[in-house]
């Protein structure tokens, strides 16, 4: 204990120095290969114009090398974004997006949608049809 206590000031910078570059080199190594750690993320919303049974969902797909909607394989560009049209039917379906990244870590992002026909249907019995 005393040799530590009789060590000179510039003894002390230079272990001070030390401990200061090797904590800057570990948490600028963190911070690069945290996508590693992350995996893929995945940010994307539906849009819609009015009644349509055509929606188009856009996003993005962070350290995605595979990405998939519905099962089918979608493109994305050199940033991640993505755009696609899809068409819904009436009733209760799910839109799922799944993504996979280069060392196999995958993602999926579901929504529950809910699409009402606007046009009422037309239910018809015998006695209402004419013949002329």
């Amino acid at each position: 204990m005393t040799e530590i206590k009789n060590k000179n000031l510039k003894w002390w910078l230079g272990i001070a120095s030390c401990v200061v570059l090797f904590s800057f080199i570990g948490v600028f190594s963190y911070l690069k290969m945290s996508f590693i750690l992350n995996g893929v993320e995945i940010q994307a919303k539906i849009e819609r114009n009015g009644d349509s049974s055509i929606a188009t969902v856009i996003g993005k797909a962070k350290n995605a090398t595979y990405i998939s909607l519905n099962g089918r394989e979608i493109y994305i560009d050199k940033d991640g974004s993505f755009k696609e049209t899809i068409a819904f039917i009436p009733g209760y379906s799910i839109v799922t997006i799944d993504a996979i990244d280069k060392f196999g870590k995958s993602k999926e992002k579901k929504f529950p949608m809910v699409y009402k026909e606007a046009s009422p249907a037309v239910a018809m019995n015998s006695d209402s049809i004419i013949n002329n």
